[in-house]
């Protein structure tokens, strides 16, 4: 008992000269006032160094030992859907698919075990210009992967059975498209856009008639033709010695020198001629058109690449842009409008998407040319022009966030034949853009007169309103995109 009363006489004490004493407060911030910004940061991205393979491969390597891992990616130009032969489309796609399904003796099920012991990733897959092999492991475990991308990259089994089953995956995939109504709304804009079986009009993916008679030796003709590794690149990023890597890519993937392979070109690309500009695939009952608003923009390489992001941006590139905010935020009738360029080679789309609630779909098309021709017409106020530049210079350090990222930055320049310091002047270029400079483009480059609109929706509820938009009779498709029967 005299021990707690003791203990209590000592902390009533201790409270009561703690609470005499002086607060000193010194260092210590208001937080009742909003602090003062500090100077803004400036990013400097990362530096590759380039190199080049004994059989021609280039190799860019970014060095980050922050974490004991490493990513890559092998770009392959040339080996994209843009190549698709005639009669053959999705077979590139089908072809980078099919790379891991076996391969240097390797079964399908024991490259998938190898890579789980190895605490890799590898994914192979091919866009509109060029196929890609994307790679995560561990350092410890760097030598064995490369061995293990080696051989899927130069060792494709390409066997019946894996064939098969793949196909069968694929035809089953292009059979369910119809109700995927935002890929057949971008598959009838591209189609609209360049012509149905143009290099970059026909689906890249292919579709259920022409998938269907594809056979194993046009995988593996594709691959020998298209396959070049003179034309690869492959980025390296993260926790490795470049020595040691090199050393080890040379003594595997640098001895791979096959014959026969083609040397890539550019796509043999034109504006297909617009004979309607409305393009439509009737889904009866659907809440919503998922509709696809476009033209063939300007390049990666355009010279006013700078300033047509900034259009883009504030038209459609984030969440208070105009497009969302006039049809999510003050009409209620999308949960979101997006617009940007959907970068190719060469002659690239510039693309408007949304899905709009059907009996509201002609009022949110109107909409939308009206905000087109605003930008076109008049000046963007100073304040939604700095919004847009600094919504692009500040998205750009999230670019290099992961290895995977930075791998992901640099194939882009290779693919669009920029050079590898490119990212380093881009916000100095961002800054540079002007209100005229936006409303040149808008006015010159995507004239609301010149573009085409592809809708999937239920054509009874909307072919009155859409009637009054002046676009002409609509060009009918089935629910996979293809003409409809009449």
């Amino acid at each position: 008992m005299r021990r707690a009363l003791v203990s209590c006489f000592v902390l009533a004490t201790a409270t009561s000269l703690a609470a005499a004493a002086p607060f000193d407060k010194s260092g210590i911030s208001d937080w009742t006032k909003v602090p003062a910004p500090t100077k803004e940061p400036t990013f400097k991205p990362p530096v590759a160094k380039r190199s080049k393979l004994k059989n021609g491969m280039s190799l860019l390597t970014i060095e980050n030992h922050s974490l004991p891992i490493v990513s890559m990616s092998l770009v392959v130009p040339g080996a994209g859907a843009a190549a698709d032969p005639t009669g053959k489309f999705g077979v590139a796609s089908f072809t980078a698919d099919l790379l891991d399904e076996g391969a240097g003796g390797m079964s399908a099920i024991e490259i998938a075990e190898e890579q789980d012991r190895l605490g890799a990733s590898i994914r192979s897959g091919a866009d509109v210009d060029y196929a890609m092999i994307s790679v995560s492991t561990l350092t410890k475990t760097i030598d064995q992967t490369v061995d293990l991308l080696g051989k899927i990259v130069t060792q494709p089994g390409f066997e019946q059975k894996e064939f098969d089953r793949v196909k069968g995956d694929r035809m089953t995939a292009l059979e369910l498209r119809r109700d995927r109504p935002r890929e057949v709304a971008s598959l009838m804009l591209n189609a609209a856009l360049y012509g149905m079986d143009s290099a970059y009009g026909h689906p890249g993916t292919g579709s259920r008639d022409t998938f269907k008679d594809l056979a194993v030796g046009d995988v593996q003709s594709f691959y020998k033709e298209h396959w070049n590794p003179a034309a690869m690149t492959l980025i390296v990023v993260g926790d490795f010695d470049p020595k040691a890597l090199r050393t080890k890519l040379d003594a595997g993937l640098g001895t791979w020198k096959p014959t026969g392979v083609k040397k890539p070109t550019k796509p043999a690309v034109k504006a297909a001629k617009i004979d309607k500009r409305l393009i439509i695939a009737d889904r009866k009952d659907a809440a919503q058109s998922d509709v696809r608003i476009g033209l063939i923009g300007l390049d990666r390489k355009d010279p006013r690449y700078y300033k047509y992001e900034v259009l883009a941006n504030a038209l459609g590139g984030s969440f208070t842009s105009r497009l969302n905010n006039r049809l999510r935020e003050q009409l209620g009738i999308t949960y979101g409008a997006r617009a940007g360029a959907d970068y190719r080679v060469v002659s690239s789309p510039f693309v408007i998407g949304t899905a709009i609630v059907s009996p509201e779909t002609g009022t949110g098309l109107a909409e939308t040319f009206k905000i087109l021709d605003d930008v076109a017409a008049n000046d963007i106020p100073a304040e939604e022009l700095e919004k847009a530049k600094q919504n692009l210079i500040r998205a750009l350090p999230a670019q290099f966030g992961t290895n995977a990222a930075v791998a992901g930055s640099f194939a882009d320049l290779v693919l669009y034949g920029l050079p590898d310091t490119w990212y380093a002047s881009y916000a100095a270029n961002v800054k540079k853009v002007t209100a005229k400079d936006v409303k040149a483009i808008a006015k010159t480059v995507i004239p609301s007169k010149k573009m085409v609109v592809s809708i999937v929706g239920d054509m009874a509820k909307i072919k009155d309103a859409i009637g009054k938009l002046g676009l002409g009779d609509a060009d009918m498709r089935d629910l996979y995109g293809m003409p409809a029967a009449k």
